[in-house]
């Protein structure tokens, strides 16, 4: 589901509509989304409830009360809203925006009964407890954000700490599958040294990624200006060339990784999974990078770079977990 979650994301970045729901947690002050202008436009002798919301002159206003319209507009009734000044309806958009909130309403279901039924766990039960908690209270902080990040019309910095969110919540699902799985101690694998190049192997995932959300943002800029995405590329900072850079610096690190774990058959599913998605991104970002940025390329990219991410994470508890089991 979180997986499920960071693909809807990546593909309202990818499509644009971000703000297809000028406001959270109801989109155009309705529970159910508009799906034709009609619905966000003002008619005559039609029933409005206090917080819907029409577009009027290029403005996004909103009922300050419940009542019927009469034969004529009267402006006492609305005020402007007054947390951004976007007023442009698309209904792709706009289901494509919301479609992405359900994914993050149904994720919560199995997260909150994987928290009721922590208390249930005799096996480390304080930290099964905790751990589920800390996700349910990740996700409710990842909701609250992503309110911030459509009040201020999509800001670069909200969407970078939102992805960095959703980050902590994968580590902590990883810990929690971790702790309640029968543990393989492998003596000769669990060296400090393993564990040390695992930990850097995460930590230059993670900057990558935060690089790409800050060139992902650039483009957006770009591309508000600019229609030929054969000229994206070349208008970007030197941020690209930042992330470009960290994707061999990862590759440098995850083969010796691979090297140094290459007679552990305890680990040989995530190594051969890290391999394949280190694979599939350097040649993803070959890609976006010179095939004038395929739309349907981002979120993948983005999808992959999670999903390394998570096999990275995983390998690296494995590895702390058997080294400090082996230790006793």
């Amino acid at each position: 589901m979180v997986f499920l979650v960071i693909s809807a994301g990546s593909i309202v970045r990818a499509t644009g509509s971000g703000m297809g729901c000028p406001d959270w947690p109801k989109c155009f002050g309705k529970l159910i989304p508009p799906t034709h202008i009609d619905q966000v436009s003002w008619k005559p002798k039609i029933k409005v409830r206090k917080g819907e919301m029409i577009i009027r002159n290029e403005t996004l206003l909103v009922a300050i009360q419940n009542f019927t319209t009469s034969d004529s507009f009267n402006a006492t009734n609305w005020k402007k809203y007054e947390k951004h000044d976007y007023a442009i309806f698309n209904p792709f958009h706009t289901w494509v925006e919301f479609i992405n909130r359900l994914a993050t309403v149904v994720l919560g279901f199995p997260v909150m009964l994987m928290f009721l039924l922590s208390f249930f766990r005799k096996h480390n039960k304080k930290l099964n407890i905790f751990l589920s908690f800390l996700v349910v209270a990740l996700i409710g902080f990842q909701a609250w954000l992503g309110k911030i990040v459509v009040d201020r019309n999509l800001e670069g910095s909200t969407i970078t700490y939102h992805m960095i969110g959703i980050f902590a919540i994968i580590s902590c699902l990883l810990l929690l599958v971790h702790i309640n799985k029968q543990k393989v101690v492998n003596k000769t694998a669990s060296t400090k040294s393993t564990i040390w190049i695992s930990v850097f192997a995460v930590i230059m995932t993670l900057v990558m990624v935060v690089l790409g959300t800050q060139v992902r943002e650039e483009i957006d800029i770009i591309a508000k200006q600019i229609s030929d995405r054969s000229q994206w590329i070349e208008n970007l900072s030197y941020m690209f060339i930042l992330h470009r850079s960290t994707s061999w610096i990862i590759l440098i690190v995850n083969a010796l990784l691979l090297y140094k774990l290459r007679k552990a058959m305890d680990y040989r599913f995530q190594l051969i999974m890290i391999s394949i998605l280190l694979l599939s991104e350097l040649i993803l970002g070959i890609v976006l990078a010179y095939a004038n940025v395929p739309a349907v390329g981002q979120p993948l990219h983005l999808i992959l770079a999670s999903l390394l991410f998570a096999f990275q994470m995983y390998l690296f508890i494995q590895l702390r977990g058997n080294y400090l089991n082996s230790s006793i």
